[in-house]
């Protein structure tokens, strides 16, 4: 009897032990199987462009991780292309107000190019939406001419300036992506820009 409780003792002992160990270990790797997760690249590129156009920097990473995992090469089932999946339509447009002469679509599957554009870009949907994220990243996903007539909508917007809800599930999935990854970025990488 005294024989079993002593390895019933001894195995309650090692159970608590391995426990132990999985928290700390859970601990020590969780930071760093996030970061091979939520990857950081193209850092100087986005605080560049972040501070040239007034931008989160931790908000342009969450856009490119939610748009592409920061994949460059990326191109979604509707033509949208590169780390911030810009449309090529959309990308013609921003090169005019941007005065870049030798633009070709193809320039959206180069990073510099395509960060500074999805900036610049986030930075246009600020200046539209009077600040305000949630319109942002709506306007950004579902585009502004959307988010524009949801506001007219007093089914959707009492005010005209915010939305008492996102009527595209695919877009308030969206904004609700961007915002963990923002949370992600901002605690992973807290001091990656300046």
């Amino acid at each position: 009897m005294a024989k079993h409780k002593r390895r019933k003792g001894a195995t309650i002992i090692t159970a608590a032990l391995l426990l132990i160990f999985a928290v700390i270990a859970y601990f020590i790797l969780s930071d760093y199987i996030e970061r091979k997760i939520y990857v950081l690249e193209y850092k100087d590129i986005i605080e560049e462009a972040s501070n040239k156009y007034e931008l989160d920097p931790y908000l342009v990473c969450a856009v490119i991780y939610t748009e592409s995992k920061f994949d460059d090469d990326a191109v979604s089932k509707v033509d949208a292309k590169g780390l911030m999946q810009l449309m090529p339509d959309t990308g013609e447009w921003i090169a005019k107000k941007l005065k870049l002469s030798d633009y070709t679509v193809a320039a959206l599957l180069i990073p510099r190019t395509n960060i500074e554009m999805g900036c610049w870009y986030l930075n246009y949907l600020y200046d539209k939406f009077d600040g305000d994220t949630e319109l942002v990243l709506a306007a950004y996903n579902a585009g502004p001419a959307t988010v524009s007539g949801w506001l007219k909508d007093t089914s959707i917007s009492s005010d005209g300036k915010t939305l008492s809800y996102i009527p595209y599930d695919e877009t308030d999935n969206y904004i609700k992506r961007v915002n963990s990854a923002y949370e992600k970025y901002k605690s992973l990488y807290k001091d990656a820009f300046n």
